[in-house]
Formats: C-alpha cells, structure tokens, sequence
C-alpha cells in the first residue's frame, strides 16, 4: 500500500511539472541584441538576392521590380522600428538613422532607371549613405557581424563610410537651409530697371561643397508663380560665406513670398 501511495505521488508531481512546462512562456519585446542580430539576417537575406543578379542590362521597371525585392529582404528580416524596445539609447539614434535609411531607399525605387537623378540621389543614393553610416556604428559598437559568404560585401558597405558621411552631412545642411534661408531685397544693387534680392550662405558644415544650384520662386498672395530666378554657387569651403543674388523681373509686380529651392551636386 505503502509503495502505491509512492507512486502515485510520484505520478501527480511528475504531472505537475508537465503541466508547468507546457504553459506558454511570456516574452518581451525583442532586445537590443535581438535587433543587431536581425539586421544582419536582413543584411544577407538582401546580399543573398542582389549578388546572383545581374542588374546592369535591366529596363526600368525590371530595376526597379529587383530593387524592391532586395530591399523587402533586408526589411522583412529586421522587422518594423516600433517592435524593439531599446534599452541603449546611443542604439536607439542609430537604429532610427538606419530605419531613415530604409524609408529613403523604398521612396527612391520609383526612380530607380529613370532619368531623375536629383531626386535619385535624394532618395535611393541618401538612403544607401545612411544606412552605410549605421551599419558601421552597428559593426564598430555593437558587435554586428555577418556570415563569412558575406564578408566581402560587408567590408565593401563599410568602405563607403566616410563618403557616405560626407554627402549626408551636406545633405542635411542643404535640407535645412533650404527651410531657413531667407532671401531680401538687395538695395544697394536694385535700381528702377532691374530688382535683385540676396542672402548670405554659409557652409556649417566641415566638407567643401562642390556646387548649389538654386531657384527662387516668386509667388504672389495665391502661391501663384510671378518669376523663377536661379543662382549657382561652387566651391564654398567649409565655414566660408557667400551671398547669393537672384535677379527678379520687378514688372512682374510685388511677390508675396520667396521659395528657394536648392540642389547639391557632387564633382
């Protein structure tokens, strides 16, 4: 009786901890090392694609279609920004320059093999050189590696680090001059035959800036175009000040509003 009563208290512990184990276990939102991890299976689910593919005699849509098949790879491997909760939070500002990155080269495949290479290089080309930069932060701090197969494609992205730092830092001075800039009457240029308006540039930024191209809408009180003057600026070294002068057709009457429009090139 003795050695029934054993087993049978054996049988309900064992039964016990059956019933333990099988409760599902509770999760939390992926860790930082979860991303890191994810970024590089993303990394090479995208290099897997794009380097058996011969993209150089593709037609536009043919690009533009294997674009967006690379660039789901990498995405649908590290998932959305919003499923991580980070706990670094140097981690957290390179994830989202990474994620901006992401955003940029998905705005950009519409112009992927067309002629539009202003708004490819504000786009697909942007969001390369963002992702190069936090790639390598990725790589350099927090330990992100990827298989050997892919290797030289890592070591290829990394190269471009300091070019894709360069062109970034511009861009976004760009960006924000475009939004701050302010063009006035120049009078001291002005007379009764011809209006000029000008401003004064200055490179903020710690790269020479090959050239700026730009335009200066006109609009009268309806946004309606009056006049479009264009400026071209070359070779503003870092920290130097230039002004810029736009030439108005003042028969065109008083515009409203001034929108400058500016474009960066690189030699």
């Amino acid at each position: 009786m003795k050695l029934l009563h054993k087993f049978m208290a054996a049988t309900l512990a064992v039964s016990l901890l059956a019933g333990c184990s099988s409760e599902p276990k509770k999760e939390g939102p992926p860790s930082d090392k979860d991303f890191i991890l994810n970024v590089s299976k993303g990394l090479e689910a995208r290099w897997e694609l794009a380097d058996n593919e011969d993209t150089d005699s593709y037609s536009s849509a043919e690009l533009q279609k294997a674009y967006t098949k690379f660039l789901k790879a990498e995405t649908d491997a590290v998932g959305k920004e919003s499923k991580y909760k980070f706990k670094d939070k140097d981690l957290k500002k390179v994830a989202d320059t990474y994620y901006k990155g992401l955003k940029l080269q998905e705005e950009g495949i519409q112009y992927a093999g067309t002629d539009d290479y202003t708004n490819q290089e504000k786009t697909w080309e942007l969001g390369y050189n963002y992702r190069a930069l936090a790639i390598h932060e990725f790589e350099k701090d927090y330990g992100l590696t990827v298989n050997s197969k892919y290797k030289s494609d890592l070591d290829d992205f990394l190269s471009q680090y300091s070019v894709a730092k360069k062109e970034v830092a511009i861009q976004e001075f760009v960006d924000n001059l475009q939004e701050s800039i302010q063009y006035t009457k120049d009078e001291s240029q002005s007379d009764e035959y011809t209006t000029y308006y000008s401003t004064i540039i200055e490179n903020t930024t710690e790269y020479t800036i090959d050239s700026l191209s730009i335009q200066l809408d006109f609009l009268d009180g309806s946004g309606v175009i009056l006049y479009q003057g264009d400026d071209y600026v070359s070779n503003l070294a870092a920290g130097s000040k230039i002004q810029s002068t736009v030439y108005y057709d003042a028969e065109k009457g008083e515009p409203s509003t001034l929108r400058p429009i500016i474009t960066v090139y690189y030699n």
